[in-house]
């Protein structure tokens, strides 16, 4: 495939209604958890490795994230060169601009679903009472049932993201 052919099926992952979807391989978890929490739709597992992840990330659509040298020269991968996320993120953010507050923190970060609010007398038992008594507003990711809600780390992560100059 032409490499401006390719980049131009790149900058299509981002449909107007939908988040951007990538693929990522075991090695960058912690940049995959990043990217949920910025509302990208991120797959990542350990079932994901080598060609099950491209033949995966081809069946959805998905540009592929990786570590892994031997993934470099596919068409759909971007080759992560940094081992450090920072510079990972910028380097996926710089492929692949997408707005980081549109959708943030609407993906569980450890299972990808998307959340769902829940009412607060719902997670009354579920949170600490501190949590409970100060916040009004709770989300809930329907696979694995953690809950969320606003709090100084999701601050702290937007200005996280933010620090990136992006």
């Amino acid at each position: 495939m032409h490499a401006g052919k390719r980049n131009d099926e790149f900058r299509k992952i981002e449909a107007a209604d939908s988040p951007p979807k990538f693929a990522a391989d075991l090695m960058l978890g912690r940049l995959a958890r990043w990217l949920r929490l910025m509302g990208a739709d991120v797959t990542w597992g350990a079932e994901l490795r080598g060609h099950a992840l491209i033949e995966s990330a081809r069946c959805e659509g998905r540009p592929v994230l990786t570590r892994d040298k031997r993934l470099r020269t596919a068409p759909e991968v971007l080759f992560i060169e940094s081992n450090y996320f920072r510079e990972q993120l910028r380097q996926v953010l710089e492929r692949f601009p997408f707005d980081r507050r549109a959708r943030a923190f609407t993906r569980c970060s450890e299972c990808n679903q998307p959340l769902t609010r829940i009412s607060r007398e719902l997670v009354r038992r579920r949170v600490p009472q501190f949590v409970y008594a100060s916040n009004e507003t709770f989300a809930q990711c329907d696979r694995c049932g953690r809950v969320y809600w606003g709090a100084t780390h999701l601050e702290r992560a937007l200005r996280e993201i933010e620090s990136l100059g992006l």
